[in-house]
């Protein structure tokens, strides 16, 4: 492409591409969402190759003007500077990681790409309606500032909460993490290391004391998986997830206090989510109910080549 040079990514950029990353997630989610660290470990990953699965758009004077990245050989991510809002040259990087993708492929079948673009993301949404995605779930980032303490939650009876246990506790909340998620229409289900991977067990920032597993007895019922952000000071409800054998008893709006509550101790009053705006099960209006409302919204695309 005319103007631009383009090579894989490496350690040397590592600044940069976080700086393009954070822009563009402040934009699209109103949070940077990845550290440096996150992406260091990305690159790292025994199942990510730095010269292959990333491309940057550099410059004639040197500067990288744009970072993009397959990930899981099936998420697409592009990232254009603020000065570099280019359709065409987003479009070419797709493009790129598109034939990373098909060279991935271990059969004849098909394979299917997913990106992600804010609603105010006009150059992202151009990019994927041009490259032929096409998109029919979007999600909402609901927020809430704790000005004072939260409510305390109303647990069910014979239900109980309690953090979860390093080395104890992983299977059981995978299975009933996936359990719930089998209700989200869009939701792919995943190996145990898959989940554990796309959770972040094997971060240095996971904190077990903010996941939060509502039991009945030695049977989970419903989780809250949060994480917080030190660089923001934000908190986010990773997932909330109920199983159906225990869903309208009031344990998920539970779950939503305890996890205000503890974070409000911590001196921690900025709390998200992301959530489906068509949920089969409602949960906006659940979110709502507890103060919760609408910051941004942003589109899921997919395609399959």
């Amino acid at each position: 492409m005319e103007g631009f040079s383009f090579r894989p990514a490496s350690f040397d950029d590592l600044s940069i591409v976080h700086q393009l990353i954070t822009q563009q997630n402040i934009l699209d989610y109103g949070d940077l969402l990845r550290s440096v660290e996150d992406i260091e470990r990305i690159w790292n990953g025994p199942d990510f190759d730095l010269t292959a699965d990333t491309q940057v758009a550099v410059l004639p004077n040197g500067q990288i003007a744009a970072y993009a990245e397959l990930r899981g050989k099936e998420d697409v991510f592009v990232y254009l500077s603020s000065e570099q809002q280019n359709v065409a040259l987003a479009k070419h990087l797709l493009c790129l990681l598109e034939e990373r993708a098909k060279s991935l492929k271990v059969s004849t079948e098909g394979v299917e790409l997913w990106g992600h673009a804010g609603f105010r993301n006009t150059t992202m949404i151009e990019m994927f309606e041009l490259s032929g995605y096409t998109t029919d779930i979007s999600f909402l980032v609901m927020e809430t500032e704790l000005n004072e303490e939260p409510h305390s939650p109303k647990w069910s009876d014979g239900i109980s909460v309690r953090s979860f246990v390093v080395n104890q506790d992983e299977q059981a909340t995978y299975q009933t993490d996936e359990e719930a998620a089998e209700d989200k229409g869009y939701h792919s289900p995943l190996s145990f290391e898959k989940w554990a991977a796309r959770m972040g067990l094997d971060k240095d920032t996971f904190d077990p004391d903010i996941w939060f597993l509502a039991c009945e007895k030695d049977e989970i019922a419903g989780v809250a998986l949060n994480v917080f952000k030190s660089g923001t000071n934000v908190s986010w409800v990773d997932h909330l997830s109920v199983r159906r054998a225990w869903r309208n008893k009031g344990i998920g709006r539970a779950l939503l206090l305890h996890t205000f509550g503890e974070f409000f101790r911590r001196g921690i009053h900025t709390i998200k989510l992301s959530v489906d705006s068509k949920s089969l099960t409602n949960a906006p209006r659940l979110y709502e109910s507890v103060g919760m409302k609408t910051v941004q919204k942003y589109h899921v695309y997919k395609k399959a080549i």
